[in-house]
């Protein structure tokens, strides 16, 4: 049993994309509305993406970058709480954090993309 759950994680963790398209289409079929399972798709699986871009670059560089992506999330929640501030002139900490939590996910879903290439062409190249 142990052993299918920690296959599993290491699926999900070395294959986010596939993870989230499965993760999409099961939300769609559980809510019925499309912009409630992308707005589900981007909850769930932004953890997903920041630890597999925290595994893509231990692999690629052999250095521990999760000191850097946590000091780089919390700039992007003080940026969200900024902005939200600018926009509103009141701060809703649920809608602050709503917006850094699917920034963060379109951002760390474009640097694991942006790595992914990298790796594949620095392999190919290179090696």
């Amino acid at each position: 049993m142990s052993d299918w759950f920690a296959y599993t994680i290491a699926f999900i963790l070395t294959l986010p994309l596939p993870f989230l398209v499965i993760f999409y289409f099961c939300a769609r079929k559980w809510s019925k509305h499309k912009l409630k399972a992308l707005h589900r798709t981007a909850n769930f699986t932004a953890p997903v993406f920041i630890i597999a871009v925290h595994l893509l670059l231990v692999v690629l560089f052999e250095k521990n970058f999760f000191p850097l992506i946590l000091i780089f999330l919390l700039i992007l929640l003080g940026l969200s709480l900024i902005a939200q501030y600018k926009l509103s002139k009141e701060v809703h900490i649920y809608r602050v954090f709503k917006g850094f939590w699917r920034v963060s996910f379109v951002l760390f879903t474009f640097f694991y993309m942006g790595l992914t290439m990298y790796g594949l062409i620095i392999r190919v190249v290179f090696i």
